[in-house]
């Protein structure tokens, strides 16, 4: 078992499919990046313009066309030669202070300082070098004028497709004046980390059966010296006894030495197993789907004042704890926000990782992405050592018969 908390960056791993979109394969996202970081809307215009005036050409049609591909392609070039005598000096620096969760529009604000001696008009200010996850929702916003020394910030916006762990690292400013259609400016290369929170929603009617708050083995919510224990109440006093512990008012009503009875208090510990076996682009779907159950059966226990233990388990096996005065929520879902996909459930690691605390657990939540004969044989090994399990499965036509009908928790579709 390894305790590991989440990992600064994370470059996706990808699988090559026929259903691949175009902007996965990378020669296209580059090719967008570019697109998208030179030219204005009506510059792009132009630019497929000149690109179907050429192949048009090709095919041999008349001579009008070769007029549009001249007059499409001197205009660029003439915009962009324009551009270079007014690209501005900018320092920007972006304030990211909080993070979004998947299928959310992230926005943030960008300060813009004019560090040059000119005014800077029409200066347009932009993420580049996105990977795929992280799209741009709308055109660049534009600061239409911009004094030496004058400092704005503006707001950019993007739509987080999928969690993750995704580094930005090229910040843009340039300008579309005079001609409004090249961009021309300078890339400024500045990293912040941004991580894309898994969905959390609410589980409705959930519940887990666990033992009471003063189970033996839990991990003790005060100290033995008695300031914050349960106080369950008086008895005569034995040999051994501490002279803080006497109950002074009783001792005096009965005419002996009375002291105070405290029991050390336990909170409920619960694990929180997910499986990340995914072997396919198309296992994935599902992996996404129990990765947001585990997110939110986390959530969920974490309200209720209990010690949660996640376990992501694939060929290998993560553990984090939280709860109470333990990792707060969020790091638990920083660490699900990380998870690869692995390419197969490890029984005898995942067995290996649970087994030092078995003993002080009350329940097991197992949130699978598909059941077959593997997962029953780990579900009944748990129950033997007396441990009430509950399992999700995140492949709706997956049901597990082997289990009674309270130790299955129906997925919402």
């Amino acid at each position: 078992m390894r305790d590991v908390g989440p990992t600064p960056t994370m470059k996706r791993r990808r699988r090559w499919s026929f259903f691949m979109r175009p902007l996965e394969h990378w020669p296209m996202l580059i090719l967008d990046d570019l697109h998208r970081g030179w030219l204005t809307p009506f510059g792009r215009v132009l630019f497929w313009g000149a690109i179907a005036a050429g192949m048009l050409l090709l095919g041999g049609i008349a001579s009008p066309l070769v007029h549009a591909f001249g007059y499409c392609v001197s205009a660029l070039v003439l915009a962009g030669l324009a551009g270079w005598f007014y690209r501005p000096r900018l320092r920007m620096t972006r304030q990211i202070t909080t993070f979004p969760t998947v299928g959310e529009v992230f926005r943030y604000r960008v300060t813009v300082e004019n560090v040059g001696v000119r005014v800077a008009r029409n200066v347009l200010v932009e993420e580049r070098n996105l990977p795929l996850e992280l799209r741009p929702v709308e055109d660049a916003p534009s600061i239409e004028s911009l004094a030496p020394g004058e400092t704005v910030s503006v707001t950019l916006e993007l739509r987080c497709e999928r969690r993750g762990v995704y580094e930005l690292t090229r910040l843009q400013g340039a300008t579309a004046y005079p001609s409004g259609l090249f961009k021309v400016g300078a890339v400024t290369r500045q990293f912040d980390r941004l991580l894309v929170l898994p969905r959390v929603t609410p589980l409705e009617g959930f519940e887990l059966p666990h033992g009471r708050n003063y189970q033996p083995g839990g991990i003790a919510e005060a100290s033995r010296v008695g300031e914050s224990t349960e106080f369950l109440g008086t008895r005569a006093w034995r040999s051994g006894d501490r002279l803080r512990d006497i109950h002074w008012r009783s001792t005096a009503r009965v005419g002996q030495l009375v002291v105070k009875e405290f029991q050390e208090e336990y909170f409920v510990r619960i694990a929180v197993v997910l499986d990340v076996e995914a072997r396919t682009a198309h296992d994935e779907r599902y992996l996404e789907r129990a990765i947001a159950l585990a997110a939110s059966v986390t959530a969920s226990l974490a309200r209720q004042d209990f010690i949660v233990d996640v376990f992501a388990a694939g060929a290998s096996v993560h553990h984090l704890q939280a709860g109470r005065s333990l990792a707060h929520v969020a790091n638990i879902l920083e660490l699900l926000a990380c998870v690869e996909a692995g390419d197969r459930l490890d029984r005898a690691e995942l067995e290996a990782a649970l087994a030092p605390n078995l003993r002080q657990l009350s329940a097991v939540m197992l949130v699978l992405t598909d059941w077959n004969a593997a997962r029953a044989e780990l579900v009944e090994w748990l129950k033997s050592w007396g441990l009430a399990v509950r399992v999700m499965v995140a492949r709706p036509v997956s049901k597990p018969r082997e289990l009674a009908s309270e130790e299955f928790i129906e997925v919402p579709t």
